[in-house]
């Protein structure tokens, strides 16, 4: 089904609204999306239930995905139809910090929860590309905002791939950094796993926290039922005695798991799930680290988006 379905033919489409705070502007995007008969249509919604549901979203981790766009979108339990609108803004408005100039506010039925990942899956692909961005923003009225959208065709029947719900890179080591640089990088920011790259930004390996944990234990050790017996062995001391000279690529383990864009969400959730990888670094044509997937990521943006 096309997505075009699930708007409205002016309410939906909105360019140039002055900026405002982050919940101005969604005020004035639901004001307009929900009129003209939606209250009578939805008699059990309410702007401000709605307004309630879109913040509460937002308070749990912003819906701003990069590039100045963002999604937001609430669950609804007495919407009959799955309802979206888009909105450019003459200057960006913060969402969490994170500056935003598209947004695409989404409305679904809580009966079908998977619907607003998929719309949202199909404009991410359409308004990663540059040059429909620039498109989008000069906009100068709502039919031409909704003509450029319906010459792309876009469909919710496709499958959900890495692209639509991978996490841009953040935190990541070169394979010639002191492995102390690593460790307090996970420290700080309380990662389980960090990505080794070099200057290409291609993944060789990652670390874990297993692996610092393990370092110069004796091999010995993974056949121990208890370590009672050796319970005043300090299991960190070669760690501190090779800290100094030790570099990223001599800890990293190799077998991290890299995966294309177009990776199914089933595979991910067999390579998560099945396989126990701790992170799927995604990575394009040209081998280049684009995004992360781990199980948090599937959790807050799938099952509980």
């Amino acid at each position: 089904m096309n997505i075009m379905n699930y708007t409205r033919r002016e309410e939906s489409w909105l360019p140039g609204l002055v900026s405002g705070s982050r919940d101005t502007v969604l005020e004035t995007m639901l004001e307009t999306l929900c009129n003209n008969g939606f209250y009578t249509v939805n008699s059990e919604l309410s702007h401000e239930s709605i307004m309630e549901a879109l913040i509460a979203r937002e308070e749990r981790q912003t819906t701003a995905m990069g590039d100045g766009i963002a999604f937001p979108h609430a669950r609804l339990e007495h919407l009959k139809k799955a309802l979206f609108a888009v909105a450019t803004l003459k200057e960006p408005v913060l969402f969490e910090g994170n500056p935003v100039q598209i947004i695409c506010l989404i409305l679904v039925p809580t009966s079908d929860p998977s619907l607003s990942l998929k719309i949202m899956a199909q404009f991410s692909r359409l308004l990663g590309k540059a040059d429909l961005r620039r498109q989008v923003l000069d906009a100068e009225n709502g039919a031409e905002l909704r003509s450029i959208f319906k010459t792309h065709d876009p469909r919710i029947d496709k499958p959900l791939l890495a692209r639509d719900i991978m996490r841009p890179p953040k935190f990541s080591v070169m394979n010639t950094d002191p492995v102390s640089t690593c460790s307090h990088l996970m420290s700080v920011n309380r990662l389980m796993a960090v990505p080794v790259v070099d200057e290409k930004r291609r993944v060789l390996g990652e670390i874990t926290v297993g692996r610092l944990f393990r370092y110069g234990l004796p091999d010995f050790f993974s056949q121990l039922k208890s370590v009672s017996f050796i319970a005043e062995f300090d299991p960190f001391e070669k760690y501190f005695e090779d800290e100094s000279s030790i570099l990223a690529g001599d800890m990293m383990e190799p077998g991290a798991r890299i995966v294309p864009m177009d990776y199914t969400i089933m595979e991910i959730v067999f390579d998560l799930a099945i396989q126990s990888a701790s992170k799927l670094y995604v990575t394009d044509e040209e081998g280049r680290w684009v995004g992360t997937i781990d199980k948090g990521l599937v959790l807050d943006n799938v099952i509980n988006h």
